[in-house]
């Protein structure tokens, strides 16, 4: 663990509140806000408009702030395996920018503010593994596009998040959170609970307040459902809208987005990463050349006068991949209730009519395993440092089938090996006849087709079953936390029985879907939403993590030296 001498956090004494134990309220004597009597933000409610109201009072510095991020990966991160690995220059990177602070030099909102980065975007003084060891040591030479704009827009890389190994694209029976290299992240709502999607580190450490928010990739659910039950916003951008350079995802459906504690916090980070680069071609789509100020769309009405779709012949979503439970239906129907109140116009019978294809069509495992196979390769052939000598996918099976890190067979390869007797040519006549398909299936089949038919602004859908359709158009979705199974519901465990998948307590959302490139839109409905439900606020604090009270750290955080 990065450490600097110890000295006196005055402000983090005064304003910031970062328990071990989450049932436990501050000290009074604690409790002030920048000299005023009201409640202090603990470490896992901290916001960006919190932060600013701290550096404009000259309350704390970006290096306490940063001290204080990782004096909390320090309590906790051995038994959650959230981080993967932490930046050695972060108290360096902090300094710098409380010195640019200090001149009267902002960049702008993310200006020493701590954020971590998915373990699949590479980071060029960090391990860039995706989960596997076969990538420890490799180097890229450089930052991706992405962590570039981070860095430039004064973001301190606090580090790496653990992940799905391979963003789930190894074997989906390997387990959700697991990596090779870092070992199984857990969540937080459950004893031994299942994080969810491929995202995991990201959305946990942000929901620990390991830091302020972080940084996931999604084809198919991996920020959203990793985001929903850490009960977050995750939001997926459209793909093309942030550049995918040096990331290892799809390049025809990954994206790259932000976990956040609310809708305001993801769309001031989406503001920062968004925008056209040379480096990822997709980005060309993109149809302005300003970015949007997509924190302005943060609005109390922004629901009135929406009209909102309902398809529900996607309720019924994939089991077991996918399933809608009675309590998730139940809240489902009551948020419709919700959004009426804020001013929508709720339509009926807007279904994808393509759903029932999309659950049967080979054509979609075609794309993607063609896909998957040419990233891998493509990906591998950018490294300046490859210590594996990785170059395909058949590659990469025999390092994960040979390695015992990697726990093989135990951990199957089954995805890995549907890529490696995937199309090559993706100019072939077979390939492009299966492209076709499927983008018939996710447009007029599905999104762009329900949005068009029935003239709607969005649509909505449980977070549980949102992500299938969207998926394979690279259309955006954007989730708000919807509410929590009750004390006394059953507990199911993962496909592994090693995980608890659904139990008491464990948190779920609601997402919204649009069209392309219509963020600012689908931003102003879930802002109007949460603030009307506010489902997140402070309930981790009071519900979470019982079975990591007892962990042998102080009881205290080590922030008043």
């Amino acid at each position: 663990m990065i450490t600097r001498p110890r000295r006196q956090y005055r402000i983090l004494r005064n304003c910031l509140y970062s328990p071990s134990t989450w049932h436990s309220d501050p000290p009074k004597s604690e409790m002030r806000w920048f000299g005023q009597r009201s409640s202090v933000p603990a470490a896992v409610d901290l916001t960006l408009d919190d932060i600013h109201r701290g550096f404009e009072a000259n309350a704390f510095t970006s290096a306490e702030l940063a001290q204080m991020h990782l004096d909390r990966i320090s309590e906790v991160n051995d038994y959650i395996k959230a981080v993967a690995e932490i930046d050695r220059t972060v108290l360096e990177q902090a300094d710098i920018l409380d010195a640019e602070r200090a001149r009267g030099k902002v960049r702008g909102p993310l200006h020493g503010v701590t954020l971590l980065i998915k373990n699949q975007i590479a980071t060029h003084n960090l391990n860039n593994t995706s989960g596997s060891t076969g990538l420890l040591g490799a180097r890229t030479g450089r930052d991706s596009a992405v962590v570039t704009k981070l860095r430039d827009a004064g973001a301190i890389i606090l580090g790496t998040s653990n992940m799905t190994q391979w963003g789930n694209s190894r074997d989906p029976k390997a387990g959700n959170g697991w990596s090779a290299d870092v070992g199984q992240t857990l969540g937080v709502y459950y004893e031994n609970q299942d994080p969810w999607g491929s995202s995991t580190g990201s959305a946990i450490g942000t929901a620990l307040g390991l830091a302020f928010a972080a940084l996931g990739t999604e084809v198919e659910g991996s920020i959203v459902c990793a985001a929903e039950r850490s009960n977050l916003c995750g939001l997926k951008p459209t793909v093309g809208l942030v550049s995918r350079d040096l990331v290892i995802v799809s390049p025809r459906l990954g994206s790259v987005g932000p976990l956040a504690r609310c809708v305001k916090d993801a769309a001031a980070i989406l503001g920062v990463i968004a925008g056209q680069c040379d480096l990822d071609p997709a980005t060309k789509s993109i149809p302005f050349q300003q970015v949007p100020d997509y924190a302005a769309s943060c609005q109390l009405d922004g629901l009135h006068g929406a009209r909102i779709g309902i398809p529900r012949n996607a309720l019924r979503g994939n089991p077991p991949l996918a399933e809608l439970t009675p309590t998730v239906a139940q809240a489902f129907e009551k948020s419709l209730d919700v959004l009426r109140s804020c001013g929508a116009i709720i339509v009926e019978d807007t279904d994808f009519t393509s759903f029932d294809q999309i659950l049967t069509s080979k054509c979609p495992d075609v794309v993607k395993s063609s896909d998957l196979k040419a990233r891998l390769a493509d990906y591998f052939s950018s490294l300046v440092e490859n210590p594996t000598q990785l170059k395909d996918v058949h590659d990469l099976i025999r390092y994960t089938q040979s390695d015992p890190r990697e726990d093989f067979p135990s951990r199957g390869t089954s995805s890995l090996e549907k890529a490696a007797i995937a199309i090559d040519d993706q100019d072939s006549d077979e390939f492009k006849l299966a492209l076709k398909y499927m983008n018939y299936l996710a447009h007029d089949g599905g999104v762009a087709g329900a949005l068009q038919r029935h003239q709607l602004d969005a649509l909505i859908l449980p977070t549980c079953v949102a992500p299938i359709v969207p998926a394979l158009g690279g259309y955006p979705m954007l989730s708000v936390p919807l509410g929590f199974y009750p004390d006394g519901c059953d507990v199911k465990w993962n496909v592994r029985h090693e995980l608890i998948e659904r139990g008491p307590g464990l948190p779920f959302g609601l997402s919204f879907i649009g069209a392309s490139f219509s963020e600012e839109i689908l931003i102003k409905f879930a802002y109007a939403f949460e603030q009307a439900t506010q489902f997140q606020d402070n309930l981790l604090s009071r519900k979470a993590c019982p079975h990591i009270q007892n962990l042998p750290s102080a009881r205290r955080p080590h922030l008043h030296r």
